[in-house]
């Protein structure tokens, strides 16, 4: 019986070798300094593990306040959109407006103004222009 246990320990110290980072002395562990690497390691391995559930815990609040402010902007992008839109067609309103004033009518302005004998002033000159025009 004592025989197939210390073989079971041995088997069991070989495979805990495999997995236990060694020092550069590997060649030759005593039980003793394998079973207390083999603790600074599972101590390492728990103290990542706890940073690690840290950061994800962390990554999970800036995801759902990042979701809330894209939801945020997503309602205010669609009024911005909304604004837009209705300020949009009223200067395509105005652009039509615009268009269809008769430009080329005032062509007769400097045909028919003498510009360099004239002394009256510019506001005359409108009023007459304007005048013209009507008849």
């Amino acid at each position: 019986m004592e025989k197939n246990r210390r073989a079971h320990l041995r088997l069991c110290l070989e495979k805990l070798k495999v997995l236990v980072p060694l020092g550069p002395e590997s060649n030759r562990h005593t039980t003793l300094s394998l079973l207390t690497r083999a603790k600074l390691h599972i101590k390492k391995l728990e103290d990542c593990d706890r940073k690690s559930l840290h950061q994800i815990e962390q990554l999970q609040r800036e995801q759902r306040h990042l979701k809330r402010q894209l939801e945020k902007f997503g309602v205010e992008r669609i009024r911005m959109d909304s604004i837009e839109s209705a300020v949009s067609s009223e200067r395509s309103d105005s652009d039509r407006e615009e268009i269809d004033v008769d430009v080329e009518s005032t062509d007769y302005l400097t045909a028919d103004l003498d510009w360099s004998s004239s002394s009256s002033s510019a506001s005359d000159l409108d009023e007459r222009g304007s005048a013209e025009y009507l008849q």
